[in-house]
């Protein structure tokens, strides 16, 4: 289980983000909280180890942009989440500079923080190839149910290649925000959700030109394109030939 110190002078706003990070932000644990910036350095002086700091700007004694240059000194690596009521550029700047690895508008939106967990968690996990996260049996049946759900996400890309396919559209299918699938469907398989349509396309269209003798205009519609121009040019992206030259390489 990753940690997570949680810093944010509002008590109330504080909690409602531990709940945040206890219902959406799975494989992560809130192990400390502090009002301000002063008290999340005594926190890590006591020998606290987060694995990333989610923290307001505004604050007394000391706000989350002087926290964060206080944090850079002794943990350059430390994931930083910045969370706030205000949407002036100069914040934004400053964060930037400092490397914050992500910056939220409140009042927070439970998709956005639920995309920068699963891509947090991916980078952590990409880094920690050992960790073990402890996570209880009901997140490992979560993690079956994506592994489920990608299945069947897969199988509707491949029974409707040749129609238009959105991520839109087979997000509404699964009953999942598309740009909630859009990050599942990478952290699964490691493959944009794009670029996995194209490639089951292709693969597709050189099975057609390889069994059948239909026209190249045919085999693009059967793939999906509606324009041959265009699917002669992803063809050729793709496999280095025509797909005239493709045929005619398997008549050979």
């Amino acid at each position: 289980m990753y940690k997570v110190l949680l810093i944010e002078d509002e008590i109330q706003i504080r909690s409602g983000l531990r709940t945040l990070v206890e219902d959406v932000a799975s494989g992560f644990k809130v192990i400390g909280e502090a009002g301000n910036g002063k008290e999340a350095l005594a926190i890590l002086h006591k020998g606290a180890e987060p694995d990333v700091v989610i923290t307001d700007i505004r604050m007394k004694e000391m706000n989350g942009i002087e926290l964060i240059g206080r944090l850079r000194n002794d943990y350059p690596k430390l994931p930083v989440l910045i969370i706030s009521g205000y949407s002036d550029f100069q914040y934004a700047q400053q964060a930037i500079r400092y490397g914050v690895a992500g910056y939220l508008l409140k009042p927070v939106d439970r998709m956005e923080f639920m995309q920068y967990f699963m891509a947090l968690k991916a980078e952590l996990d990409a880094h920690n190839p050992n960790f073990q996260t402890g996570e209880p049996q009901e997140t490992q049946a979560s993690g079956k149910e994506n592994r489920y759900i990608i299945r069947r996400v897969k199988q509707l890309i491949l029974d409707g290649l040749d129609h238009d396919l959105s991520l839109q559209s087979i997000a509404d299918q699964v009953h999942l925000n598309h740009q909630y699938l859009s990050v599942l469907f990478k952290n699964e398989t490691g493959q944009n959700f794009f670029d996995y349509v194209i490639e089951c396309r292709m693969n597709k269209a050189k099975k057609l030109l390889k069994e059948t003798n239909l026209k190249i205009y045919e085999v693009a519609e059967m793939s999906g394109y509606a324009s041959s121009k265009h699917f002669m040019s992803v063809f050729k992206h793709a496999f280095g030939v025509t797909p005239t030259q493709y045929r005619e390489q398997q008549i050979q």
